[in-house]
């Protein structure tokens, strides 16, 4: 066999001896210092983090799931009462109250319950004397934007994404020239609005659209609200009952199509009220000032009542008119405005819009941050009645015609005129 050979042994001496424990002591030591210091820094770590996570987020809570459309609908005049007596016959809206978030206890403006003022304050979230617009009419030209500062159509459009407006009332040309759209479309033959609303959305769909169905508002005018009867009806309900036929066209639509299937935000409220009397200019009557508030859709509690999921930001106001916008506030039909916003991810980085108490928690905790981010309401009474905002004064635009003078078209001619199309004046409109 092989021989091995035997390892020469190593003499150990008593300097060596030493200095191999000095060298092992030496690595030792660096070893444990190493470990030490990385358990500081994961230590500091993670208190940054907990300190991070303890900070209310600067993003609203409302929504933050895979919605990628909104359809904001207006229901022209829809009283709360009118559907509450008639749930049974309004599958739509009880569908919305069965399958969302609601309350029949929303408020309208409090400086004035007409149509196109609301509206601006439904596409800006600001009150009226904030966006200064308080003419019910189209005043001609363009109204500035460095007056009603925001609108969702800005973000929406500002963000590449498509926003629509389905009109109802052809004053609302004023929103039209004066706001950026990819789509406007005044209809006037009121049962067509959600035909064409689908046949846009299958053409080129709007990742937001404005709907405005006028039927309550036009029977009130017609038939003094509620309280004209024919052949054992009630003329204001009957109109009611069209509008949610139309409504669940729309609602239909959206939940059994591709794209929208699953991905959709609906909105509904209205501008105002309507009181017996054939008009709704008294903001003092509650039945102009009380409106209902719907949304359906992902991330929304069903069958919850927004004023329970928002405690903390928003107080029912009972049969109250708050006159002021400081304290808790009552949802107001301008909330609108923010939870598009939200929902679509396009929340502007200052203004009305960017405020986080302007949007309302929907209720799904998986689709949004901790709610709620600020508690306004538990220190604070609920809104007054003494307004801390000056109105403003609207002027119109400093180009437009007076009467008489020549024009080419509406636009040309001072709020309340229109261009006569034969004779090329501005003039009185009928109404």
């Amino acid at each position: 066999g092989v021989r091995r050979k035997t390892p020469k042994k190593v003499r150990m001496t008593k300097l060596s001896f030493r200095q191999s424990q000095a060298g092992t002591h030496d690595w030792k030591k660096g070893y444990i210092s190493r470990i030490r210091y990385r358990m500081a820094i994961m230590k500091s770590c993670i208190s940054m983090l907990l300190a991070v996570m303890s900070i209310p987020s600067a993003v609203p809570c409302a929504i933050k799931g895979d919605i990628e459309y909104v359809v904001h609908l207006t229901i022209d005049g829809l009283r709360p009462e009118t559907v509450e007596k008639n749930l049974d016959q309004l599958p739509t809206l009880r569908k919305m109250i069965e399958k969302g978030a609601s309350t029949h206890n929303a408020r309208a403006e409090w400086l004035e319950t007409q149509t196109t003022p609301t509206h601006w304050s439904m596409y800006t979230s600001l009150a009226i004397e904030q966006h200064g617009y308080s003419k019910d009419e189209d005043i001609g030209g363009v109204y500035p934007k460095s007056e009603y500062k925001e609108s969702i159509f800005d973000l929406v459009e500002g963000n590449g994404l498509r926003a629509c407006m389905f009109a109802g009332k052809d004053k609302f040309a004023i929103f039209q020239r004066s706001l950026p759209m990819s789509y406007y479309n005044y209809i006037s033959k009121r049962d067509q609005v959600a035909d064409i609303f689908i046949n846009e959305m299958k053409e080129e769909p709007c990742h937001y659209s404005f709907v405005h169905l006028i039927h309550p508002d036009a029977a009130g005018h017609k038939y003094k609200g509620a309280a004209t009867i024919l052949n054992g009806k009630v003329m204001y309900d009957e109109a009611v009952k069209q509008a949610d036929k139309y409504l669940g066209d729309i609602i239909d639509f959206v939940e059994n199509t591709v794209p929208f299937q699953g991905r959709t935000l609906i909105i509904a409220s209205s501008d105002h009220g309507f009181a017996d009397v054939g008009n709704h200019a008294k903001t003092e009557d509650i039945q102009n000032y009380k409106i209902p508030f719907y949304v359906m859709g992902p991330c929304v509690a069903q069958g919850a009542d927004l004023y329970d999921l928002n405690k903390s930001t928003r107080q029912d106001p009972g049969d109250g008119l708050p006159h002021s916008y400081e304290g808790c506030q009552p949802i107001r039909n301008r909330d609108a405005a923010s939870l598009a916003a939200d929902a679509l991810g396009v929340t502007a980085s200052s203004g009305a819009l960017s405020d986080m108490n302007a949007t309302l928690y929907l209720g799904q905790e998986e689709c949004g941050g901790s709610c709620p981010l600020h508690d306004v309401c538990s220190n604070t009474p609920p809104a007054n009645t003494t307004t801390t905002i000056p109105p403003v004064s609207v002027a119109p635009p400093a180009s437009c015609k007076n009467k008489r003078e020549s024009c080419s078209s509406n636009t040309d001619c001072c709020g309340g005129l229109k261009c006569h199309r034969r004779k090329n004046i501005c003039k009185r409109k009928k109404n």
